[in-house]
């Protein structure tokens, strides 16, 4: 059950420390789509039409900035590292992570929801 959410997962400029069993911190999530995408409406960040309402002269109007006005900023996810395997032959590492970052915004239209995120991570160290 639950509640669908478009989110892009992501851990763009990461910044983690921690310890040789855990490591944890913040990064950049990006807009789930990019200035350039178009609404139905023909609207976007930085192509399209400017606002797409039957009356033109309300296309300013205070309830409809939101709508009408593009964004496409970056917001910040934190992520939880846990390190469960590592083989010192092949610098071969592994674990479980927990990641909550905000879901999309429809360009900045409506409030970003939390999103949690669980699952395996794995990665390969090299000198």
């Amino acid at each position: 059950g639950g509640e669908r959410v478009a989110f892009l997962f992501t851990v763009k400029q990461l910044e983690a420390k921690g310890t040789l069993d855990s490591f944890s911190g913040d990064f950049l999530v990006p807009s789930y789509r990019g200035s350039s995408f178009l609404d139905p409406k023909g609207r976007g960040g930085s192509t399209g039409y400017d606002n797409a309402v039957a009356l033109p002269a309300r296309a300013d109007a205070e309830e409809l900035l939101k709508e009408n006005v593009k964004v496409t900023k970056a917001l910040k996810g934190s992520a939880v590292f846990a390190v469960a395997k590592v083989d010192p032959v092949t610098g071969e590492i592994a674990g479980v992570f927990e990641s909550i970052q905000p879901s999309d915004t429809d360009l900045g239209a409506k409030p970003p929801k939390d999103v949690k995120i669980t699952g395996l991570w794995y990665g390969q160290l090299a000198q």
